[in-house]
């Protein structure tokens, strides 16, 4: 074989291979079995997170929402802390094998926006989840639907893709209106 047929099969072999591989995604363990997630949102836009992760026998994955992730831990059901490992830049977290749920917990930032006192959130995560709103909240729109609470503090959401948009303190304006003479 000539040195042109040689370089023009590895150059073939890299276009080939290449993409196949560019294409996988990062996978240490299996996913873990989520219980539930929680998001509270409280009126200075402090976001706390909480994850509740089933035993299991076996190390599993598991994927934190999105943002600047800080003060993370990672408990059992008794508040005593666990050995894990952050994967990437704290994209997700290894838990190791446990006979009890496994509690991860971690503060948000970087995701609420603040434009013409109205809160934006453009939220993506694929488990259900449930929002703890700010009491203050007056108005409340998941992908401009306006929601209606009542008693209740907080949506939840699964397989949960929406624009959750909040305004705290909105000043209202009442007016007196007749209609046929009342």
């Amino acid at each position: 074989m000539s040195s042109k047929q040689v370089v023009f099969f590895i150059i073939l072999v890299f276009m080939i291979v290449i993409p196949v591989v560019d294409a996988q995604e990062i996978s240490i363990g299996e996913k873990a079995e989520q219980r539930s997630v929680k998001v509270v949102i409280n009126s200075s836009d402090e976001i706390h997170v909480k994850h509740v992760i089933a035993s299991s026998n076996s190390p599993k994955q598991v994927e934190l929402i999105n943002g600047t992730i800080t003060n993370l831990m990672v408990a059992d059901e008794e508040g005593k802390e666990k050995q894990f490992g952050v994967i990437g830049d704290n994209d997700g977290v290894m838990i190791f094998p446990s006979q009890k749920d496994t509690i991860i917990e971690y503060d948000l930032g970087d995701v609420l926006f603040l434009k013409n006192n109205v809160w934006t959130w453009n939220f993506r995560y694929l488990e259900t989840t449930s929002f703890i709103i700010p009491k203050e909240a007056d108005l409340i729109f998941v992908n401009n639907k306006p929601v209606y609470l009542a008693e209740k503090n907080g949506i939840s959401c699964h397989g949960c893709q929406m624009i959750l948009v909040y305004s705290i303190n909105e000043p209202k304006i009442l007016k007196n209106v007749k209609v046929d003479n009342r």
